[in-house]
């Protein structure tokens, strides 16, 4: 078994901090003032906004696990488990800007689908990494990408 971490890029921390910030400013005006929205309708905005904070954490990209049959895209909270048998191919991709149908641009990462129907779990554009299975494919980073590449299609090849 062999773990590769997945770090954010300066873009993404930035992104991240600041919307965190924003967000937390909003919620608190939400709450605090009753004029517009009232309290009620403040309290189920900012929950509605800190639920979705709480989905991109959770389905942010922590590690990448190579066991003997799969490997593991493990999120902050979940998992997605891809079986050798399954993978088509696997290949290291050059920096690009992602094109989202839906999910984050920035936010914890590129969180979602993309434009071409893959899984997006990017955290670094840079070190960009696809696995297209039968049925999915599957965009995400390691800090290691290159490496990563060789032992998954070593793997595969096995």
């Amino acid at each position: 078994m062999k773990t590769y971490q997945s770090k954010s890029s300066i873009f993404v921390k930035i992104a991240t901090a600041s919307i965190l910030i924003l967000v937390t400013l909003i919620a608190i005006m939400l709450t605090t003032t009753d004029k517009s929205y009232g309290l009620i309708g403040g309290v189920i905005l900012s929950l509605l906004i800190f639920g979705s904070v709480i989905y991109f954490y959770s389905n942010s990209l922590k590690k990448i696990v190579i066991e003997k049959d799969f490997i593991i895209l493990q999120k902050n909270i979940g998992q997605i488990k891809i079986l050798k048998v399954d993978i088509i191919e696997v290949s290291r991709l050059s920096y690009s800007n992602l094109t989202m149908t839906y999910g984050s641009k920035g936010f914890f990462g590129f969180i979602g689908k993309t434009m071409d129907d893959s899984i997006s779990l990017v955290k670094d554009r840079k070190n960009m990494l696809r696995i297209t299975t039968k049925n999915k494919r599957y965009l995400f980073s390691s800090l290691n990408s290159d490496q990563l590449v060789q032992e998954m299609k070593r793997i595969r090849n096995n």
